[in-house]
């Protein structure tokens, strides 16, 4: 079946179900703002295009024909359901309701949910929000979502960006155990004898770890016996005493405050640029992602 419909269809329709249910043609007009001799016009071209005498008139009333009450009896759910899901969706445009969806960093929704879900969610009771994991750079439109969240220093620049967390340090910890096996690392370039953790982000392996030496940023490839596609299994394994990891310190915030794992070359740390909300246009932005957006600047650290 051929579902393209043309504009004058559609109009066509329009005018057909205000005749059919005011029974004529003036009153029809009334109803739509429009003269008589256009209803009148319109329900020529739209019986022409169907084929069939829709409307008997007379000069004192109209009525519908065999053909007509088929129509009437086809159309008038279909049209009642196009305009229920045309409010439906204008009511999206002026409240705070659906759905929430934003892409995020696997690792990075912890840090997010602590910090703005509770409250946000509690301001807007009729809001339901999903945080989708995803390491890749995503086309959030073609992925289905209203805005991700990403590091600030790689979200492109045509998008609206809103800082959600600071610049921290990239830390490297390990467990109290290893460093005692291994002792310290007092340079960068001692990572070159200790095991460490190689995070694997959207199918590329990061083991080139970067550092800040005499204000220059330098490279060190980095070796271990396990290599990890999930933040929290990383942290996990560098509690075992696996190897040494390397993260953004407020993820790992409260396994150094526990003493699971302890900070190693902290004055050779390079700076995490921190994590922005980002979405296309702030005149596209629906309520929903308004109202975020004002929660996270009232609310960012």
């Amino acid at each position: 079946m051929n579902y393209t419909i043309g504009r004058g269809d559609l109009d066509g329709v329009v005018v057909f179900l205000a005749v059919a249910e005011e029974r004529g043609f003036r009153a029809a007009a009334r109803r739509l703002g429009i003269t008589p001799s256009a209803v009148s016009q319109a329900i020529r071209a739209f019986e022409a295009r169907v084929g069939v005498t829709l409307l008997a008139r007379t000069t004192r009333s109209v009525g519908l024909t065999e053909a007509g009450e088929r129509l009437l009896l086809q159309v008038r759910p279909a049209a009642q359901q196009l305009l229920h899901g045309i409010e439906s969706a204008r009511s999206l445009g002026h409240s705070v309701t659906g759905l929430l969806r934003i892409s995020a960093p696997r690792a990075s929704i912890q840090v997010l949910t602590e910090r703005f879900v509770a409250g946000f969610l509690a301001a807007h009771p009729q809001l339901q929000l999903e945080f989708v994991g995803d390491d890749r750079m995503v086309d959030i439109v073609t992925e289905g979502c209203d805005a991700g969240v990403r590091p600030r220093s790689i979200i492109h620049g045509d998008m609206v960006a809103v800082p959600l967390t600071p610049g921290e340090p990239q830390v490297v910890v390990g467990s109290p155990g290893l460093l005692a096996r291994y002792g310290r690392p007092a340079t960068p370039d001692d990572l070159r004898n200790i095991p460490c953790i190689i995070f694997k982000q959207a199918d590329i392996v990061l083991d080139d770890w970067a550092f800040s030496i005499d204000g220059a940023a330098v490279s060190v490839h980095v070796r271990g016996p396990l290599i990890l596609d999930e933040v929290p299994a990383c942290i996990h394994a560098a509690e075992q005493g696996v190897g040494l990891f390397r993260l953004p310190r407020s993820i790992v915030a409260r396994n150094i405050y526990a003493g699971t794992l302890e900070v190693v070359l902290s004055s050779f740390s390079m700076t995490f640029s921190g994590l922005a909300l980002y979405y296309p246009s702030r005149s596209k932005a629906l309520p929903k992602l308004r109202a975020f957006v004002d929660y996270v600047l009232a609310n960012k650290v």
